[in-house]
Parts: structure tokens; C-alpha cells; sequence
């Protein structure tokens, strides 16, 4: 089959569907996509709610929980014990089909009174309440998207890491700060894209390095300052006269790095290694990757983005051990052919727009069942039955699709429409990669969260902050400190925000400054540090180079960017 050039019904733009997407397709027999790759990552991202966090209490036990639903969200939320103790009948709201209604009219219809799981958060989770995302924690704070780790705070997309505060997209860290792209380091600060280094300050793209400050594309290299080979004796001396331990210091560092690596380093055109036959970006170790990014031991997988030991998956997000997954949201654990769900987990096996699934095959339509087989809309059919009534209800999503308020028609083969969405965009990881004013939000069909007016009585003034962690005890601990936005930014500020207690020993551990930023805040700069889930055709930029690649390096940025062969040549 030949590639075909379609209009995104979202944004307008013209987009291709090649011969290998058709061959997927037709394989899972599901109709192309009539919205364009970026609308369905933004689509998808628009239901990934990880960072919004509420206080609501359980609808069965009433015990106080920390839930990614809103209270002003009618569906009750259960806590663990009650939502997988047996404690209520998940088939009370079974539904039969009407055919009279278009299928996504009856999904909504479901999704507003049946009980939903509190929080993404499985396993053993110890002293772990306020995380999402999370899978075997213990003593997380703040952190979403977190596995396996243990005394994380304020991080997002971190595994297998431990003894961290304020990192973004890493694994297996030990007592690090503020790094991001990173894994393997130990007691290093400020580092992006380096690995396996330890003891250092503000790396960009440094791999087995060893007390290195200020320094980019170094290999195997110890006691170098901005780039230069010192002495031991010198390092230290000149490490000294940046006063690492002042807001300062820290903040003349930061300047310099931006200029380090903006300007002065050498960037590869991907974040693609140990891969064959990859286009994206953070792509380690797998194979067969077109246009996906934050993808891990992985194969066969299109359109998608942070995908983690999975094959034969295309436009799926936060998935990890699946096969043959299309437009998924967050499913994990062995999952089989699922299509069009919002978080199947351990074992489902061809689900189809279904919600919050566990151990669940041939559900369709369907809220909150945990081993569950043959069913739609919670009503449960013979195996003859169930296969009789799917294929008519697809086929009634054909000829009568459910048209949006914005017009986008939504037949079998596309996600959730955006309306139906939990979640303001807002709320979403959709702002952080994509932001929208809120105008812009509304326009497009997007529920819109506005800001909470918060009146806090201020301990600490952000400019009495004292500058030098020597000048700072533990009075500091839980006292409101005022953050340096005040609210005056897009970045989602709190206004104001508190050190704890561990957070407190972690800075004095690592003799770094308290921040003068609340983590949202922090966290979304670090966003600002990373390339966009985007793609760009650019030209090798190393003189004489001709060749050509897909790069999330936007043409304006002034990184220096170059290809594989170019990079190789320069840094290794």
C-alpha cells in the first residue's frame, strides 16, 4: 500500500500515513487515524494527569486519601483496601447497550458514577502518599512517575533511584540533585544527559567522569573545570571560589552552564543509543522506533512516548511490558492487545476503551473491573454473545459516530474524545510538552482549571531566604516560604512552599542552597530543559557535513547540532 497524505480533522494540518502504518493497522484491524500524530500524543496527554493531586476521602471507608481526581469530580473514589478488598459490587451500574445512542454518549454516561482507583499506585508503597504514577516506593514525596525508589522527592519520570530530590527522566541515581536524562550517577548536581558520573557540578552530556565542574562531551575524565584538565590541588581550590553552598554561587554556575550549553557544546542530534533503525529522541536499546520518545528495551513501536520493554506498540504513552498496544494510556504489566484504554493493568488482554482494568480480557466499553471476561459496558455476555453485539456496536460506531462540541467526529478507531476527559488541560501532562492559554484551551474543546486564589500567611519572605546554607537550621523546617515567582509566571506556581524535614538534611548533606522556587516551579524549568516530543528535518551543522536527520532541535535553537558520525568523531 502506498502512503497517504490526509488533513488532521484537530489542527487542519496535512500529515502521511506510510505503507508500515497501514500494514499495523490492517494487523489489528482498527481504521487509520484521522488526527495527525501530534494530536494524539496531545489527545493522550490531555487524560495523564500525574502532577494535580487532591485531598478526598474514600467513598466506602471515608479515610482521608491524596487522589489525582478532584472532589468536584461526581464519580466516587475508592482507596486501596475498599477498591480491590471485594467491598463492593463493581457490576451494579452494568449498562445494557443502546443502540439508539452513540457509544462514547452511554462510555460517559458510565464513567460519571462508577467508582474509580484513587491514584496510579501499585505494589508496596511505604510512606509514599503524596506520589502518583508510582509502583513500590518508599519514602517519596512529591514525585510522579516513580518506580522503585526509595527517599525521592520532587522528581518525575525516575526509576530505580534512591537518596534524589528534583529530578527529571533518570535512573539509578544515588544522592543527586537536579539532574536530568541522567542515570548511573552518584552524588552529582545539576547534570544533563551524563552517566556514570560522580561527585560533579553542572555536566551536560559527560559519561564516567569524576569531580568535573562546569564541563560538556567529556569522556572518562577526572578533575576538569570548565573543560580544562587541573590538578587535584587546583579543582578543589578553584571549586571553592564558586560558593556552591550560596543561592549565589549556584546561580552564577547556572548562568555559565547555559552558556556552556547553549553555545559551546556539542549536541547530538538524538539521545539515541544502542538502537537500530530509531527516529525520535531518549531512545536506548531498542529497535524498529519511528517518531517516539522516552523509549527503553523496546521494539516495533510508532508514535509514542515513555515506552518501556514493549513490542508491536503504536501511539501509547506510560506503557511498560505490552504487545500489540494502540492509542493506550498507561497500561502496565503484560498487557495483550489492548486498544484504546485508559490504564489496563497486569495481564489484560484485548480490551478495547475501556477504563482502569485489571486482569481483564474482551472488555469493551467498560469501568473499573478487575478479572472480568466478556464484557460491555459492565454487563457481562456468553463468549457467543459478546462477539455478536461487539461487531454491531462497532459498526454502529461507523455510521453513527459521536460528534464533538468543536465538530471532530469520533468514529470506532479513535481515542476518548477530548471533552470526556477527567481532567483540565490544565491538570495535564498536555500544558507541560504543549502549553495552551486558557482562551486557547477553551477554544479547542479543553476543560480549563482555574487558578486557586491562595492566601498564605508567609513565614519567610522569598528575600529573607537566607543566602548560605551555613546561615540555615532546622527552624526553616515547615515554616511557608514565599516562592520567588509569587505566582507571576506560567509555570503553575504554588506562590509559596515548605522544606521538610529530609528535604532539609539532603541540602546540608550535599552542602547546595535552599531554592528559592516552589517545585512546580523548579519542575517545570527542568521541563524547559528538554527537547520537545517534536521532530524537525535539519542538516548536520559541523562545516562540510551534508548529512541530513530527524532532530527535536527546533531549526532556531542555537544549540550546535550534529549528526552521529560528526559526533562521534568529536567527543569520543
Amino acid at each position: 500500500m502506498d502512503s497517504e497524505t490526509k488533513i488532521c480533522q484537530n489542527c487542519k494540518k496535512d500529515f502521511t500515513i506510510e505503507p508500515e502504518d497501514f500494514n499495523f493497522y490492517e494487523k489489528i484491524k482498527v481504521p487509520p487515524p484521522t488526527f495527525c500524530p501530534e494530536c494524539r500524543l496531545i489527545r493522550r496527554m490531555a487524560w495523564r494527569n500525574v502532577r494535580s493531586l487532591y485531598k478526598r476521602s474514600c467513598g466506602l471507608c471515608e479515610k482521608s486519601l491524596i487522589s489525582m481526581y478532584s472532589d468536584k469530580d461526581t464519580a466516587p473514589v475508592y482507596c486501596t483496601e475498599c477498591y480491590y478488598g471485594g467491598n463492593w459490587d463493581q457490576f451494579v451500574n452494568a449498562k445494557e447497550y443502546d443502540f439508539s445512542k452513540t457509544f462514547f454518549e452511554q462510555l460517559s454516561e458510565l464513567l460519571k458514577i462508577n467508582p474509580r482507583f484513587y491514584a496510579y499506585k501499585f505494589g508496596n508503597l511505604i510512606n509514599s502518599e503524596f506520589i502518583n504514577f508510582a509502583i513500590d516506593d518508599k519514602n517519596c514525596y512529591l514525585s510522579y512517575s516513580v518506580i522503585y525508589c526509595e527517599d525521592v522527592s520532587y522528581s518525575e519520570n525516575i526509576d530505580n533511584s534512591k537518596n534524589s530530590l528534583d529530578c527529571l527522566a533518570v535512573n539509578k541515581l544515588d544522592n543527586c540533585y537536579q539532574n536530568i536524562d541522567c542515570e548511573l550517577n552518584y552524588n552529582t548536581h545539576y547534570a544533563i544527559k551524563s552517566n556514570n558520573c560522580i561527585d560533579s557540578y553542572f555536566l551536560y552530556d559527560c559519561k564516567n567522569c569524576q569531580n568535573c565542574f562546569l564541563s560538556s562531551n567529556l569522556r572518562n575524565q577526572q578533575y576538569y573545570f570548565n573543560n580544562i584538565k587541573l590538578s587535584k590541588e587546583e579543582y578543589f581550590k578553584k571549586l571553592k571560589e564558586y560558593y556552591l553552598e550560596t543561592h549565589a554561587g549556584i546561580e552564577k554556575a547556572k548562568k555559565e552552564f547555559e552558556l556552556l550549553t547553549k553555545e559551546k557544546s556539542i549536541h547530538k542530534y538524538a539521545s539515541i543509543y544502542a538502537s537500530q533503525n530509531a527516529t525520535g529522541d531518549y531512545i536506548h536499546n531498542s529497535r524498529n522506533i519511528k517518531r517516539s520518545f522516552n523509549t527503553i528495551d523496546s521494539e516495533n513501536v510508532a508514535y509514542s512516548y515513555r515506552v518501556i520493554k514493549s513490542k508491536d506498540v503504536f501511539d501509547s504513552s506510560g506503557l511498560a511490558t505490552g504487545e500489540l498496544i494502540y492509542e493506550g494510556m498507561a497500561p502496565t504489566g503484560n498487557t495483550f492487545k489492548d486498544f484504546f484504554c485508559y490504564i489496563t493493568i497486569e495481564g489484560c488482554r484485548e480490551c478495547e476503551y475501556s477504563f482502569i482494568l485489571k486482569n481483564c480480557s474482551n472488555c469493551f466499553g467498560c469501568v473499573g473491573l478487575t478479572n472480568a471476561k466478556f464484557y460491555i459496558l459492565n454487563k457481562q455476555y456468553s463468549e457467543k454473545e459478546y462477539f455478536e453485539i461487539l461487531g454491531k456496536i462497532k459498526e454502529q460506531m461507523m455510521k453513527m459516530p459521536y460528534i464533538d462540541n468543536n465538530g471532530r467526529i469520533y468514529k470506532y478507531g479513535e481515542f476518548f474524545p477530548i471533552e470526556l476527559s477527567f481532567f483540565a488541560y490544565n491538570e495535564t501532562q498536555a500544558q507541560e510538552y504543549f502549553p495552551l492559554t486558557k482562551r486557547e484551551a477553551l477554544k479547542q474543546g479543553y476543560k480549563w482549571k482555574d487558578r486557586i486564589e491562595r492566601n498564605y500567611k508567609i513565614d519567610i519572605k522569598n528575600e529573607d531566604i537566607p543566602d548560605n546554607l551555613l546561615d540555615v537550621n532546622e527552624s526553616i523546617i515547615g515554616k511557608v516560604i514565599e516562592c520567588e515567582h509569587q505566582g507571576e509566571c506560567k509555570e503553575q506556581c504554588t506562590e509559596a512552599f515548605k522544606i521538610t524535614a529530609s528535604e532539609f538534611q539532603f541540602y546540608k548533606r550535599i552542602n547546595l542552597p535552599i531554592p528559592h522556587l516552589c517545585p512546580n516551579c523548579r519542575h517545570i524549568q527542568r521541563i524547559e530543559q528538554r527537547n520537545p516530543p517534536k521532530l524537525w528535518h535539519r542538516q548536520c551543522m559541523k562545516p562540510g557535513c551534508a548529512n541530513e536527520f530527524e532532530t527535536s532541535y527546533a531549526p532556531e535553537r542555537p544549540e550546535i547540532v550534529y549528526c552521529e558520525k560528526c559526533y562521534q568523531q568529536e567527543v569520543y
